[in-house]
């Protein structure tokens, strides 16, 4: 019987974990197997009623947040079997992966790492799951675009490897540390992960390590994962950035033989790359950013033209308005630069009460400081002379006006811009029409709310196969039984049924093959929908 130890270390990763121990539990049938996981310091710690799921799971807990590889290395040390697989809680195996993976490094005793196929939720491939390590020339090309460009050229497509049959056995220099597979006496004797990387670049360090005391790195397509990417990070979006490209620095210093320049100049193109890639990061979504600069300069020129005086063109009373009050500017400016650090451009939601619960406190402090500093400079004449009230009063209420109408007019034209794209996704029946599968131990209520959490997605009810054990709040969604499926599509047009992940992973029993015969799309529903945090996975992606 094979035999491996699993270890997971989770980082608020409350949502995807349950989904992810199902798949694992359920891919260790007829495999001798311990699964470790490791609560990495989460301000969202591990819940007790996913723990009571998994009484099987060796659960630890750090107090502080150790980063990825001193994370696995603590937790390896836990380890009592002769194979070590590393897995992301933001995935989902499949299950096969493991004895396929076991398999695999049993015919190929050369191998020193083993990685399989990750995809996306959609089935599209992650091709970091198979790279070469950075050169200048890659680094450039993937920089640039180039890599997008010619995927099959072996020049400048060889970070990723683009131009490789993802269908085919292929020895790569690294692959991805959400899923890999390493005999631990090698792991052992390689010291684990170096842990002056914080979290990335430490599965690449590693597999250069492997193939330095000369062994081979392999990917193999024989079995899928499904991947998440940037759910442990999400919590700590600009950090994990930095973190990145702190990784790619530290790399490039331990291993500086792979380069044949000085180490300054490799070092100013990852600041190059990192100072390029703020832009793309934070405000990859230019067409909010840009209606959010037209709703401030329209209520500009508005605000113009109602303190205006007579007898003054509109650009001098546009310059006399906001001449003096430069808190208007510093306002106006300091709700982007909020708004882009917290990641409002960074998704394409239209949901804005996030934001706002932020804008409208920090917008009326800055109004009580302005207007604190007025009175002050009026009572003592800090100018020279006597303010004048009027003036004091003009200036309060301009500032008033653009901190108190600015958040608002900007959750305005999102709100707008939802219930269009909601009503014709309706009338052009672009809207999926889907069941819930689920509900005995969760409130459903969430996906239930006036605003759809799941974009373009109509949910119509639930289904079970044991409605009378579910909840009086989620009967209220019944739709009838499982087995009733086929009555229950004609009555509602119905085509995808949504699969609920709870703390135990998913406990409603289905049968794919008997769905898929009645023309429905199965996907798993992993997450709880709050601030757009969920998964729509599509089952048959997993063998």
């Amino acid at each position: 019987m094979p035999s491996c130890s699993i270890i997971i270390v989770a980082y608020n990763s409350c949502d995807f974990l349950p989904a992810c121990l199902k798949s694992v539990r359920d891919a260790c049938e007829g495999v001798d197997s311990q699964i470790i996981v490791l609560d990495n310091g989460s301000s969202e710690p591990i819940l007790p009623e996913i723990k009571k799921f998994f009484p099987d799971v060796l659960w630890l807990d750090s107090e502080e947040n150790l980063g990825f590889g001193k994370g696995c290395n603590f937790a390896e040390k836990q380890a009592t079997k002769p194979y070590l697989f590393f897995i992301n809680p933001d995935t989902v195996v499949s299950r096969d992966s493991f004895t396929k993976v076991l398999d695999f490094m049993a015919d190929h005793p050369e191998s020193g790492t083993v990685g399989c196929r990750i995809l996306n939720e959609d089935g599209s491939i992650q091709w970091a799951c198979r790279r070469s390590f950075p050169t200048i020339v890659s680094a450039v090309s993937k920089t640039i675009g180039l890599a997008a460009l010619f995927p099959k050229n072996k020049i400048l497509a060889r970070y990723n490897m683009t131009y490789a049959d993802p269908d085919e056995v292929t020895e790569v220099d690294a692959i991805s540390g959400s899923f890999f597979c390493m005999r631990r006496d090698l792991y052992e004797k390689l010291g684990g992960f170096d842990e002056d990387f914080f979290m990335y670049g430490e599965d690449l360090d590693l597999c250069f390590r492997a193939k330095v005391a000369g062994c081979k790195n392999y990917y193999t397509p024989s079995t899928n994962i499904l991947h998440f990417k940037g759910q442990s990070c999400r919590t700590r979006r600009w950090n994990s950035y930095l973190d990145f490209y702190k990784a790619m620095l530290i790399f490039v210093k331990k291993h500086k033989d792979l380069y044949f320049v000085p180490n300054f100049l490799v070092s100013f193109g990852i600041l190059f790359a990192a100072f390029m890639g703020v832009f793309s990061r934070l405000i990859p979504k230019f067409w909010k950013i840009f209606l959010d600069l037209g709703v401030i300069a329209i209520w500009s020129l508005l605000l113009a033209l109602l303190f205006r005086e007579s007898g003054n063109s509109f650009s001098e009373n546009f310059l006399a308005c906001f001449g003096d009050n430069w808190l208007v500017g510093v306002v106006t400016f300091a709700n982007l630069a909020f708004l882009m650090f917290r990641g409002e451009y960074t998704e394409s939601s239209l949901n804005g009460e996030k934001f706002l619960r932020y804008l409208v406190p920090l917008n009326l402090l800055a109004l009580f400081g302005y207007t604190a500093f007025r009175s002050f400079n009026t009572y003592f004449a800090i100018d020279g002379e006597n303010g004048s009230f009027l003036s004091d009063m003009q200036g309060v209420l301009l500032v008033a006006c653009s901190s108190i109408f600015i958040p608002f007019a900007m959750l305005a034209w999102r709100r707008v811009a939802f219930w269009i794209n909601y009503f014709y996704r309706i009338f052009a029946k672009k809207r999926h029409r889907s069941i819930l599968l689920g509900g005995r131990e969760d409130s459903l209520t969430n996906w239930f709310d006036s605003y759809n959490v799941i974009p373009g997605i109509e949910i119509l009810g639930c289904v079970s196969s044991e409605p009378e054990e579910l909840s009086e709040e989620n009967r209220q969604h019944l739709l009838g039984r499982l087995s009733d499926m086929e009555s229950i599509c004609c009555r509602t047009g119905c085509r995808e049924l949504l699969v609920v992940s709870n703390f135990s992973g998913y406990r409603e029993d289905f049968d794919i093959g008997w769905l898929n015969k009645l023309g429905l799309r199965v996907y798993l529903l992993i997450g709880n929908g709050k601030n757009g945090n969920f998964a729509l996975i599509n089952l048959k992606y997993l063998h």
